[in-house]
């Protein structure tokens, strides 16, 4: 099975220490204004950054810079620190031994945006198979941004069903939802087949709309889950503790984390959706239409809510 491809979307603003609302990206009292921060971020970052004590690399390789504060292209992401093999799965013959200092790397699409004449911008961070440097970027851009402006902050707000109601994404009608049972007990499976059965089950239940109908809209299903904040759904006396939904957006159906351990709830599944390269990892094309999609629809409806 393919690696997970996911993307978060961040609204990016600036604040004021000591007073309340947003500050314009373009504000003359800011020493480096938002728009210039992320220009020169995105360029002083293009050699690999190091964090000891997380054995975190990263750096940025831009492929369109469309305007000021505005980029998209690669975040190449390393790990480091531990030793592994690198073997044939079917010889089982060790091709490489993977040293401590060795840097294991892989390419996730970001993309800064700055709409004109707007007081706040937009990121998208993709995460691959999991993981994401995200947390990494946020906080070194956080610290600098406060080193170039004393007195104001740079703040990443996820776009969440709660801050988004209303876009398209998060008003589309919820197809399927999935509640998945991970290690369930075989007496599960003992309800359907007799004789011998596995000590330990996955164990699945699907609810589906009807054709030309739907379960509801994405938000109402995510904030439900969100308020009643319990770690787990109980169906027909079975505890499921992850859950996903099947959303229609457009002419395609979309997979959205709902509620697990792993799971960042609202994470948009590109999946099934965009375009793979032979070594498995999304076409930058691809990653560019879905994500430009994406972008416009939060922009549109986030900017009425903030008049």
């Amino acid at each position: 099975m393919a690696s997970a491809i996911g993307v978060r979307i961040y609204r990016i603003s600036v604040h004021g220490r000591r007073a309340t609302g947003d500050v314009d990206l373009h504000d003359g009292e800011l020493e480096l204004p938002a728009t210039d921060f992320i220009t020169n971020f995105v360029a002083t970052h293009n050699t690999p950054v190091e964090s000891e004590e997380l054995e975190r690399t990263f750096y940025f390789e831009e492929k369109e810079a469309p305007s000021t504060g505005s980029s998209r292209g690669y975040i190449h992401y390393g790990t480091f620190g531990y030793e592994s093999n690198i073997i044939d799965p079917k010889t089982k013959e060790k091709k490489y031994r993977r040293m401590t200092t060795d840097v294991e790397e892989i390419p996730l699409y970001y993309e800064f945006w700055c709409p004109s004449s707007s007081k706040t911008a937009f990121a998208a961070f993709q995460s691959f198979g999991g993981k994401s440097c995200i947390g990494l970027v946020m906080k070194k851009m956080r610290d600098r941004f406060e080193v170039a402006n004393p007195g104001y902050l740079l703040v990443f707000q996820k776009v969440t069903a709660s801050n988004a109601r209303g876009t398209a994404y998060f008003s589309a009608p919820v197809k399927r939802l999935h509640l998945l049972r991970r290690k369930a007990p075989n007496d599960l499976a003992s309800r359907y087949f007799e004789g011998l059965t596995p000590d330990v089950v996955d164990y699945e239940v699907t609810i589906s709309a009807r054709r030309k109908m739907s379960l509801g809209a994405l938000n109402d299903l995510l904030t439900s889950f969100d308020e009643l904040d319990q770690g787990v759904i109980l169906e027909d006396g079975v505890e499921f503790k992850e859950a996903y939904a099947e959303v229609r957006f457009g002419k395609k159906l979309r997979r959205v984390g709902v509620l697990g351990e792993n799971v960042d709830a609202g994470v948009i599944d590109l999946t099934e959706t965009v375009l793979r390269a032979p070594d498995g990892h999304p076409h930058f094309e691809s990653m560019r239409k879905e994500v430009n999609e994406l972008l416009e629809d939060f922009y549109h409806v986030m900017r009425g809510h903030s008049r």
